[in-house]
């Protein structure tokens, strides 16, 4: 059961950070998980300088939570949660004529228009942008499957619902699913630098 920490432990890490290792995959060496290999799991996920301040800020949310983490292991989920809040935050922004639309309709509506591309995606599909550093596992390969960005959104409208209405998911991989929320937020957007 969670509980709120005592005070005086409130800045250690939560138990169950040590139960995660860092692995190099060249030397077979393993060593326990840090703050920072959480901190840049966290600062690894970024919104462009096209997006607009208060997308960026909102998102910043997310990231610290992940980054907080470490002192609270729920927070991982969260964190995961704020994420999707933060696309859906930027699909309003970018659809403000529908502003009663659902999660569902403004997704729909940026795969429709074609916002939203598989080349936009890197997690298991570029091995030069992984979610973890390089010690670390590589997220698994996606296979190309026949409508990519589709299924992206599809398994994002599932997860946001199962935590916003309520979950005892508890797991790692909030960074993961952050990374996937930048990557749909960086598309509905064009860079300051291409304006």
């Amino acid at each position: 059961m969670e509980e709120l920490k005592a005070i005086t432990e409130i800045v250690e890490p939560d138990e169950r950070q040590r139960l995660f290792v860092m692995f190099d995959q060249s030397t077979g060496n393993q060593r326990p998980l840090e703050l920072s290999d959480i901190y840049n799991r966290a600062a690894h996920v970024a919104l462009h300088d096209g997006v607009p301040v208060t997308i960026r800020s909102h998102f910043a949310t997310a990231q610290n939570l992940l980054a907080y983490s470490w002192f609270c292991y729920p927070f991982n989920v969260v964190a995961e949660l704020h994420g999707y809040i933060s696309v859906e935050f930027a699909l309003r922004a970018r659809f403000p004529d529908q502003p009663r639309a659902n999660f569902k309709d403004l997704l729909d509506r940026a795969v429709r228009e074609g916002l939203l591309r598989a080349e936009g995606f890197t997690y298991g599909r570029n091995p030069e942008r992984v979610l973890y550093p390089p010690e670390m596992r590589a997220p698994p390969e996606i296979p190309d499957v026949r409508d990519y960005v589709r299924d992206v959104a599809d398994a994002m409208r599932t997860l946001r619902n199962s935590l916003a209405h309520g979950s005892s998911t508890l797991h790692m991989e909030g960074g993961t699913a952050l990374l996937v929320c930048s990557e749909i937020i960086n598309q509905l957007f064009p860079r300051a630098s291409d304006a």
